[in-house]
């Protein structure tokens, strides 16, 4: 049901600093669990497992020492996870339509082609809709995906679907949003992802902002949330500096963001627009690297 991770994934020190450990059946833990999950979990699908943060000492980075194998995986995003709420949160989602438009417009000026010359994946699609966005623009739209439902759904829609890397296939763009939390091997997965790109090509990982976890941890009326080391699901917990210690592990250079992907409603959008700026530069963890 589970595997164990003692080793940090980024630099290999094997002497990690145990942050929490605690039972799944824990209240602080299983209260959430049943909650988020509305009941499609049973109490015994995570029977004798830990939910376990550990911190590198040497490089800073956090991760949960205990994860579902690959079996228990499905459940979690076959079943646990409904997959009907999730396609019409997408739907019904018009900010985040907008939020595509904005990124697929920012990596359109990194990549000094056409938008009919870009062959863009979005690795971890899920609906496929950052797909769609891109094909709008133009550009040649191909997505990655584990689950078949997704896969089907976004092949219905007309995106190209890449389903064994072993083809060679080489792209001027790869997005990866929020995904790269999920992952069991993160810094293999970027490797992979790396060596699929054509030279001075660009990816762009988005992760949660785990910064203030430590912090958050030491609190003695602390719970488990929906937040950077969601139980199960976020097993990895990355900062600003260590997303950049993984893409330059993986031979990537970090590069500045050539401009603010979308204005959101409210802030006046040049005050947004400097502060996003220096926010995601610093501190952000949703960031631009080359090869």
């Amino acid at each position: 049901m589970f595997e164990c991770r003692k080793t940090c994934n980024l630099c290999g020190s094997e002497d990690p600093k145990i942050l929490v450990s605690k039972d799944f059946s824990d209240p602080c833990i299983w209260d959430f669990l049943d909650k988020y999950y509305e009941g499609r979990i049973d109490e015994k699908d995570v029977e004798g497992g830990k939910y376990e943060i550990a911190r590198c000492g040497k490089c800073g980075f956090m991760w949960q020492t205990q994860i579902l194998d690959d079996s228990a995986m499905g459940k979690l995003y076959g079943r646990w996870i409904s997959s009907e709420e999730s396609l019409q949160k997408q739907q019904n989602d018009t900010d985040l339509l907008v939020v595509y438009k904005g990124e697929v417009a920012t990596f359109i000026t990194l990549i000094d082609k056409d938008p009919d010359e870009i062959d863009v994946l979005d690795f971890g699609m899920g609906w496929g809709h950052f797909c769609l966005t891109a094909k709008e623009f133009g550009c040649n739209a191909y997505g990655h995906e584990l689950s078949e439902e997704r896969i089907e759904f976004a092949r219905g829609n007309g995106i190209g679907i890449v389903e064994d890397f072993t083809e060679g296939h080489k792209f001027d763009f790869i997005n990866s949003e929020q995904v790269f939390e999920h992952i069991a091997d993160p810094l293999g997965t970027l490797k992979m992802l790396a060596s699929h790109l054509k030279e001075g090509g660009v990816i762009r990982i988005g992760v949660p902002n785990g910064s203030g976890v430590t912090r958050k941890l030491k609190n003695k009326s602390w719970k488990a949330a929906k937040d950077a080391i969601h139980p199960l699901e976020h097993i990895n917990c990355f900062t600003h500096k260590t997303l950049k210690r993984l893409a330059k592990e993986a031979g990537l250079k970090f590069i500045k963001q050539p401009r603010i992907e979308v204005f959101r409603p409210g802030l006046n959008p040049y005050v947004k627009s400097l502060l996003g700026k220096h926010y995601r530069q610093r501190l952000g963890t949703t960031l631009y690297f080359k090869k």
